[in-house]
């Protein structure tokens, strides 16, 4: 089984040398349960243009192996771009030979190869067009760019790992172990997945970026009335909050007032005030030691079980859990 990974300039170096040991943890794992009787996974890093690229953090990635663009491999993974999880409120991504990589991408797609992508890796997938009403996952901190870029394709970042057949995204910067994983208990066998995550010590079982999202308001636009209602809730949140009595505060009608609050902030006006409340739970969480309660009712919430449900919601997670995973 053929396995390319593209190395593209400003990609994570460990994720790109970090496919090829897990690739090559699974050769060994692979090995040792079925000696010669399955194939092994011959994984190689190339370059469109068989030169060399430079990583984010300036170390130089060479290819492994010649890249012969009509030759159609069994699995491409596509590496992702640190500058659009850095910098998420840029256009689009800027890539050297971008026009010659989607080509290639395109024909291998067309031969039967496997596409998938890691991280801001989707971003490259998308402008190719193969993303085209599939869904699809990237970094939790880019959905907002790739909606505005790409707001043909269903994108749920909540998932850590969208599998549409022929095309496969990951979200987070560490999701390429998640992927590549996943590509190993697709095509070899579950067996071998769970017996590369044992000898690397890595938990299996990550189905969601959720629990590390962290909500952050969308105020680039121009709609003064709704950058108001956004200011307001954001200092009023223990309040009883009534959404007309909040669009008569900013001289708008209510449905006009939700329309408008949508199309600023990709949020209604109800669920941004549940993620403002969210978001401060979480911060008290992560850094008191505060009961659980009295975090829950300083934010405003009296119905401690509702709290509870909509917390999860969001997260993926209880606040008991939560606050084990991250707390201080």
């Amino acid at each position: 089984m053929k396995v390319l990974i593209l190395a593209t300039d400003h990609c994570m170096v460990s994720a790109i040398y970090g496919v090829l040991d897990v690739f090559s943890t699974a050769n060994y794992c692979i090995k040792r349960r079925y000696g010669g009787g399955v194939d092994n996974l011959d994984c190689q890093i190339v370059t469109i243009d068989n030169q060399k690229v430079t990583a984010y953090n300036g170390i130089e990635i060479k290819p492994t192996q010649l890249l012969d663009t009509k030759d159609a491999p069994d699995v491409i993974v596509v590496s992702s771009s640190v500058e659009v999880v850095i910098d998420c409120c840029g256009d689009d991504i800027d890539l050297t030979d971008k026009e010659h990589i989607k080509q290639w991408l395109v024909y291998c797609q067309q031969q039967g190869t496997v596409i998938t992508s890691f991280c801001t890796g989707a971003f490259l997938l998308a402008s190719t067009g193969l993303l085209a009403g599939k869904k699809a996952t990237t970094h939790w901190r880019s959905a907002d760019l790739f909606r505005r870029v790409f707001p043909y394709v269903r994108l749920d970042c909540e998932q850590l790992i969208i599998d549409n057949g022929d095309i496969i995204c990951s979200g987070g910067s560490l999701s390429y172990i998640d992927l590549s994983l996943h590509i190993i208990e697709r095509f070899i066998g579950k067996e071998v997945g769970s017996d590369c995550a044992k000898l690397l010590v890595f938990d299996p079982v990550r189905e969601k970026q959720s629990p590390y999202v962290s909500f952050k308001a969308q105020k680039k636009h121009e709609d003064k009335a709704i950058l108001a209602a956004q200011d307001w809730l954001e200092r009023h949140y223990k309040n009883n909050i009534s959404m007309e009595q909040l669009a008569e505060k900013v001289g708008l009608g209510t449905r006009t007032f939700k329309r408008r609050f949508k199309q600023a902030t990709n949020e209604n006006p109800l669920n941004y005030l549940q993620r403002i409340r969210v978001e401060l739970v979480k911060d008290k969480l992560e850094k008191t030691t505060d009961a659980i309660n009295e975090i829950i009712w300083s934010v405003g919430y009296e119905d401690i079980s509702s709290f509870r449900q909509l917390f999860k919601r969001f997260t993926g997670l209880t606040p008991k859990g939560y606050r084990q995973k991250f707390s201080y």
